[in-house]
C-alpha cells in the first residue's frame, strides 16, 4: 500500500547565504526557457530543503517525529554532502509523502546541485547518486460510464453548459495538457477544420486533432461566447471574471464530476484516456507521442500502462480469433 502524502506546513525562508542562490538557480531555469510550474516547483523545493532541513541541522519542525541524523546548520551551499540530501529524503519517507512525490523533491535538488556545481565549479554531491524507487501505479482509465455521466451534467443551452461541454471535449479528444488548453486563443483553433494549435513544455507548438463532436461543441460555444461581456479578450475560455485560468477549468471539471456522482476527478485523467482509447483502437505510438507532446518514449509507456492489460485481453480475442 502506498503511503498518504503528509499535510504539514512547508517553511521556505532559508537563511540569506542560502537562499541568494536559490534566486540565481530561478534565473537560469527561465534563461533556458523552463515553464512556469517547473521554475516554481523547483524554487520551492530547493527552499523547502534549504530551510527546514539544512538550516535546523537536520531538526525540522515536525512534533511527532524525532530526527535519526542531526548535523551543524548548513548555511553554505558548498558544505552540503550527499549525506543531508539522503537524509532529507529519508526524512521525507518518515513524513508519509509518497515515493513520486520524494522523487520530485529529488530531481528538482538534483536539476540545482548539477547548476551550482557548474556555475561556482565546485564539485556535485548529488553526482552518481540513485533517485528514490518509484512504485508505478497505473492510473485507472475513466469508464465510458462514467463518461456518459460526466457529459450528462453539460446538457443545457446555458452560456456555462456550451462551454463546460467544449472544455470536457477537448480534454477528451485531445488529450492536451491543463495549461495547454487554459492557453487557448482564438487565433489558435478552427472548428471547421478540427484544429488547435497548443504550446507545450518547454513553449514548443504543436497541432491537435478533434472529433467533429466537439468541432460542433465549440462552434455553439464560440456563438454564444461572442454575447458575453469578456468576449474581446483573446483567451478561448472566458468566464465573469476574464479567462479561465488552469485552476478554473480544474474546478469546472471538478463541478461537474461531483454533479455527475464521481466525486474528485484530476483533468489529467482525459490525458489517460485519450492516450488509453488511441492505443486500444490500434493507433500508433510514434502519432500518440506527436499528439501528446512527448519527446521521450517513457511517458509513452507510463501512460499506455494504464488499462494495458484490459488491452491485452482484447488482443487476444481479436488475434486468436476468441469471443467473436
Amino acid at each position: 500500500m502506498g503511503r498518504t502524502q503528509a499535510r504539514h506546513a512547508r517553511h521556505l525562508n532559508p537563511p540569506p547565504g542560502l537562499s541568494a542562490h536559490i534566486e540565481s538557480f530561478v534565473l537560469y531555469l527561465r534563461s533556458i526557457g523552463r515553464g512556469q510550474k517547473t521554475v516554481s516547483i523547483y524554487r520551492e523545493a530547493t527552499q523547502w530543503f534549504a530551510a527546514e532541513y539544512l538550516a535546523t541541522g537536520g531538526r525540522p519542525p515536525v512534533e511527532d517525529i524525532a530526527p535519526e541524523f542531526t548535523f551543524d546548520a548548513v548555511d553554505d551551499w558548498e558544505r552540503v554532502q550527499r549525506k543531508h540530501v539522503q537524509g532529507w529524503c529519508a526524512h521525507l519517507f518518515e513524513r508519509g509523502y509518497s515515493d513520486s512525490y520524494v522523487s520530485n523533491q529529488y530531481r528538482a535538488l538534483q536539476a540545482f546541485f548539477k547548476w551550482f556545481a557548474e556555475d561556482e565549479e565546485v564539485p556535485n554531491p548529488m553526482l552518481g547518486m540513485k533517485p528514490p524507487k518509484v512504485v508505478d501505479k497505473p492510473v485507472p482509465v475513466l469508464t465510458e460510464d462514467e463518461m456518459s455521466a460526466l457529459f450528462a451534467t453539460v446538457t443545457g443551452k446555458d452560456f456555462r453548459s456550451r462551454r463546460d461541454m467544449a472544455i470536457m471535449l477537448m480534454l477528451r479528444d485531445t488529450g492536451i495538457r491543463l495549461q495547454e488548453l487554459a492557453g487557448l486563443q482564438i487565433d489558435d483553433v478552427s472548428a471547421l477544420e478540427r484544429e488547435a494549435t497548443v504550446t507545450g513544455k518547454g513553449r514548443r507548438t504543436r497541432t491537435v486533432k478533434y472529433s467533429y463532436e466537439a468541432a460542433r461543441a465549440l462552434d455553439k460555444y464560440l456563438r454564444v461566447r461572442a454575447k458575453q461581456p469578456n468576449a474581446q479578450l483573446s483567451a478561448v475560455w472566458i468566464g465573469l471574471k476574464g479567462a479561465v485560468t488552469p485552476s478554473g477549468i480544474q474546478q469546472i471539471v471538478q463541478r461537474r464530476a461531483a454533479e455527475a456522482g464521481l466525486g474528485t476527478l484530476n483533468p489529467h485523467k482525459f490525458r489517460h484516456y485519450f492516450s488509453h482509447t488511441w492505443l486500444d483502437r490500434g493507433g500508433a505510438e510514434g502519432d500518440l507521442m506527436e499528439l501528446n507532446g512527448w519527446n521521450s518514449p517513457m511517458m509513452l509507456r507510463r501512460y499506455g500502462r494504464s488499462a494495458a492489460a484490459s488491452r491485452a485481453r482484447r488482443g487476444y480475442d481479436r488475434i486468436m480469433g476468441e469471443g467473436q
